[in-house]
């Protein structure tokens, strides 16, 4: 078993092409989004060119409606010709997949007058000839390959029997929930409507903290920040970098308050927006994978979550991510409002009993 932490779009899609044009027997690829730009033509390029026979795509339904991180049928957007065509260019991506032998679902349809707009599939996932493995927060577009993110690759039979199985079971419209140990990581296989039980022993690593808990994440959210608060300001120092730049901006009040409330040190990350979802607990244990520990990770999304205790891969996340990362950002200094933080927390959670209604219906 060997594990390859890769930080950055380069250089995972650097390594995914090289093990996607070497693959014989199959090339399994899911994301959220795949966009038919710079980003994800290259590894389409590559996917259709691979002389592996069994070659299959995984692509949300978000694509349909969201490129280039914007929402397309918003009055603004619907007239940004660019946007438009680069949307027509997605959804011919798809279409002209099958004809190279690549096989194309879209999981998680939007149904009758998009009542399930919210409910995505928010996995990444490769698995290459049964045998290499990636999993983490990088999907196919240039927007995503500009943010600051990590994926991990894993060359093991094992693990990539039981992701692929997941992919497979996917590939025929089926969501479930899975858990296996192997040494050096564990992985999780939410399926949406029972998050929150699998998320539990993951939720206890983090309770059993006793020196530090670093969190990176843009979109860390309720329930989450309850779960430190548990812990208790005499615990474990807390630390939490999150992007100064938000794409969502319902996060910009909320973040700081919660953070401000729950006892945890928030640090900004300059620059560009750091897409990555990862806590290290103790330095010991790096929980990562496609789940930004938000409320629709938690309630009502498709990810993949791992707890990874290989030392090297440890090493490797202190030495490339958190040490530098840390050394970019800055304490956060700006306004705290519990109104405004109490408001946006409030609205969550009537979005996520909204669209459990809807979903779980």
């Amino acid at each position: 078993m060997r594990f390859r932490l890769l930080v950055d779009s380069e250089e995972f899609a650097a390594q995914l092409v090289q093990d996607i044009s070497a693959a014989r027997r199959s090339v399994y690829i899911q994301a959220m989004t795949f966009d038919a730009d710079t980003s994800g033509l290259r590894v389409a390029r590559a996917i259709t060119a691979a002389p592996a026979p069994d070659r299959r795509v995984l692509i949300d339904a978000v694509s349909r409606a969201i490129v280039s991180d914007r929402f397309v049928f918003g009055p603004r957007n619907w007239l940004d010709d660019a946007l438009r065509q680069e949307w027509r260019a997605t959804r011919r991506l798809a279409g002209e997949l099958p004809g190279q032998g690549v096989g194309v679902r879209i999981t998680n349809p939007f149904g009758p007058l998009w009542l399930r707009f919210f409910a995505r599939n928010h996995k990444k996932l490769a698995v290459i000839d049964g045998r290499i493995s990636y999993i983490g927060g990088i999907n196919f577009s240039d927007h995503n390959f500009a943010w600051h993110d990590m994926m991990l690759r894993i060359d093991d039979p094992e693990i990539a029997a039981f992701l692929e199985a997941d992919f497979l079971s996917t590939w025929r419209g089926r969501n479930q929930s899975a858990f296996r140990s192997f040494p050096g990581i564990d992985i999780y296989l939410l399926d949406g409507p029972s998050n929150g039980r699998t998320f539990e022993p993951v939720i206890d690593i983090v309770r059993g903290a006793r020196k530090s808990i670093f969190v990176e994440s843009t979109y860390f959210a309720l329930p989450f920040f309850s779960r430190l608060r548990e812990i208790g300001t005499a615990g474990p120092s807390k630390v939490l970098l999150t992007s100064e730049a938000n794409n969502w901006p319902q996060m910009r009040s909320y973040v700081p308050w919660e953070a401000w409330r729950s006892g945890i040190e928030l640090r900004l990350y300059p620059s560009r927006l750091t897409h990555l979802k990862a806590i290290l607990v103790d330095g010991r244990n790096l929980i990562m994978g496609s789940a930004n520990f938000d409320f629709f990770s938690y309630w009502i999304y498709q990810e993949i979550v791992a707890v990874v205790r290989d030392p090297e891969v440890i090493t490797a996340f202190q030495d490339r991510i958190l040490i530098p990362d840390l050394a970019k950002s800055l304490p956060y200094k700006g306004p705290v409002s519990p109104v405004r933080g109490w408001v946006r927390a409030l609205s969550f959670r009537a979005l996520v009993g909204l669209n459990r209604f809807l979903t779980l219906r």
